[in-house]
């Protein structure tokens, strides 16, 4: 169930996932951000009334949503000044007016609510946002929920739960080509449970990137393909040892699959990333120095580095 305040034990995680939204992550300056279109908020407003509206728990979703964006903005009247009849009232007012980061908070926190979860199939739902973004330019992406596969048991009987990883977070698109042609594949390759471990690390990746600290953003970049590599090499059962690099897991796949071994080379670059200028070693008596160019390079090479590789591991009969 996602957080909220409906009961006493879930308080503090509905108070700590508030602050874990777009408008909280600082952006790499790299790209001039576009304000979010009018047509792109109405659209998302429609899209709410139109599918969580027959759930009957419209009320409740904007009264959740109103909830969050308290805690968010530090004040009980969103629209400052504006004396509306209803919490309701008040969180569409200023949906119709905050800030474009606002409002992408707010795109976050539709996915937090309990009473989204009335809403079947929320992939969907995902799916309609991405392209209401597409349809009007906007340099945002949408991602998908990451979920995991835990062991349990029910009425006695051994069996599987599905958990929530991650909840959609909305991310940029740096160069819209790479991104359509690399990034949002992986992202949607990594949302099987299988790599949940190798997703996790590419979203951190991310993260770090917006945050400015690009080292950390190699290291986890270099990171997640090498769990992307383990992973296969386990889904196949190709025998390596836990503390096998890069280089011998590459040699290993390229041996079991029709991948040229000329391959090898550009796909280490991630790992040399990582190993050369990355925080995962000490610097010495030099600084590193990482730019925001290297690090986009890294996280696209990153990206395309996993396609390819998977592609290939699956062709594997």
């Amino acid at each position: 169930m996602a957080p909220g305040l409906q009961t006493t034990n879930t308080k503090m995680d509905f108070l700590k996932a508030v602050f874990e939204v777009f408008s909280r992550r600082p952006q790499a300056p790299v790209v001039a951000v576009a304000p979010v279109t009018q047509s792109f908020r109405n659209r998302v407003l429609l899209l709410c009334r139109d599918v969580i509206g027959p759930t009957g728990y419209l009320s409740e979703f904007w009264e959740q949503i109103h909830q969050k964006l308290e805690y968010l903005h530090g004040t009980p009247e969103l629209s400052a000044g504006r004396q509306l009849p209803s919490r309701v009232d008040d969180v569409l007012a200023f949906l119709a007016e905050c800030e474009s980061e606002h409002f992408l908070d707010f795109v976050e926190y539709i996915f937090r609510v309990d009473a989204f979860w009335h809403v079947q199939p929320k992939d969907d739902f995902v799916a309609q946002i991405n392209s209401f973004l597409e349809v009007d330019d906007l340099p945002y992406f949408l991602t998908d929920y990451v979920k995991v596969e835990e062991p349990g048991s029910y009425r006695g009987a051994p069996t599987a739960f599905i958990k929530v990883a991650s909840y959609p977070h909305v991310i940029m698109k740096e160069h819209r080509l790479s991104h359509v042609q690399a990034i949002e594949p992986a992202l949607s390759l990594l949302t099987d449970p299988a790599f949940a471990s190798a997703n996790a690390e590419f979203l951190e990746g991310m993260e770090d990137y917006r945050h400015k600290d690009y080292g950390d953003c190699l290291t986890k970049c270099g990171s997640a393909f090498e769990s992307v590599l383990k992973i296969l090499c386990d889904q196949h059962g190709w025998a390596y040892k836990p503390t096998d690099t890069v280089s011998r897991l590459l040699d290993l796949i390229v041996s079991q699959t029709d991948l040229d071994s000329f391959f090898i080379q550009p796909l280490m670059l991630v790992a040399t990333l990582r190993n050369r200028l990355s925080k995962a070693h000490g610097a010495g008596s030099g600084q590193r120095v990482v730019q925001p160019h290297v690090a986009q390079f890294a996280i696209n090479a990153t990206a395309a580095a996993i396609l390819l590789v998977t592609a290939e591991t699956r062709a594997v009969v």
